[in-house]
């Protein structure tokens, strides 16, 4: 049967924010400044319970991913449709940046794999720049929240560039500007890059900073500028753009995923995956650059295909992502 959900060709910047005003945030930052952590988790539940009743939309994509990842999984993953389940993952994710930037997230709860991260640290140490690929499954800003990490990792402050739509989240931005003014220094407006957000990068780069943007959402204004790639078993659009700036900056990519364990209010543990492209841009040609491209979008399409299954209700686009 076919899934009318994939009828909707709404792009992704037209949704409405979900929050329309920072008031309840402002409320949730004081009580995390206030209150046990895991007391705070648990108005995560009404508060999921509340959007799933009133948020049709993210109801409705919820279980449409969830029933396309099921088919590519050939009915493994998920083991059972919860919008609600994804909703929850997704209002403790909120909260759990916030922690972060309050300094509530201590290392320990963070489990780091045995995969690129001491190559990273390594390219990092010699003071060179990277491109961090992340995306919106699990929590992005789990390694930028924790940058006095990085720091002593690395043996020098580390400059971080994120690459986010400032509008599309406004009111949460906001609110975190308010934890941390130092938020949005160096955050560079996905919905009005151009030309001189490129001068930016690049200054950057020259000082080895990492640069971090999400591969899984289309330009708000280069609708058409698209990399059309399988998948989850069916035909999706990702955003040129994010794949050719390390094409231009000539530096490593890698992919960043950071996922919480388990649903859990009692001292959630996070797993961080680096996992490096195997497409090397510094050896990129201007008449080679588009198979370079095509090359990593599809390396990340994998690693991203590979996270949805095994952390199936992180996925955090709620809208139609097959339009």
């Amino acid at each position: 049967m076919k899934d009318s959900s994939f009828d909707d060709k709404t792009h992704w910047s037209e949704e409405k924010e979900a929050i329309k005003t920072n008031k309840p945030l402002k409320i949730i930052l004081f009580l995390l400044k206030s209150l046990p952590s895991a007391l705070v988790h648990t108005i995560c539940y009404p508060i999921a319970f509340f959007y799933l009743i009133f948020a049709s939309h993210a109801r409705k994509f919820a279980r449409a991913y969830q029933k396309q990842l099921r088919k590519f999984t050939n009915g493994k993953v998920p083991h059972r449709i919860s919008a609600f389940r994804q909703i929850l993952s997704f209002a403790f994710c909120l909260i759990e940046k916030m922690e972060g930037w309050l300094g509530k997230v201590s290392f320990d709860r963070i489990s780091m794999q045995d995969d690129d991260i001491k190559d990273l640290v390594e390219h990092l140490k010699k003071g060179e720049s990277a491109i961090l690929m992340a995306s919106h499954s699990g929590n992005m800003e789990l390694m930028r929240s924790m940058q006095d990490y990085v720091t002593k990792l690395c043996g020098r402050k580390v400059p971080v560039v994120i690459i986010m739509d400032m509008h599309m989240s406004e009111n949460f931005t906001q609110t975190l500007k308010e934890i941390n003014p130092e938020y949005s220094t160096n955050v560079i407006d996905a919905s009005t890059f151009g030309p001189e957000s490129m001068i930016l990068i690049q200054e950057q780069v020259e000082k080895g900073a990492l640069i971090v943007a999400a591969g899984d959402r289309t330009s708000i204004h280069n609708r058409d500028k698209v990399i059309t790639k399988s998948f989850l078993g069916r035909e999706a659009k990702f955003p040129y753009g994010v794949f050719l700036i390390p094409a231009l900056v000539k530096h490593p990519v890698y992919f960043m995923f950071g996922m919480r364990e388990k649903l859990s209010i009692f001292n959630p543990k996070y797993n961080i995956y680096i996992e490096k492209s195997k497409v090397d841009f510094a050896y990129c040609s201007r008449s080679e650059r588009g198979a370079f491209i095509e090359k990593c979008c599809g390396e990340f399409v994998e690693k991203l295909e590979k996270f949805c299954v095994l952390y199936p209700y992180q996925w955090y686009n709620f809208f139609n992502f097959w339009s």
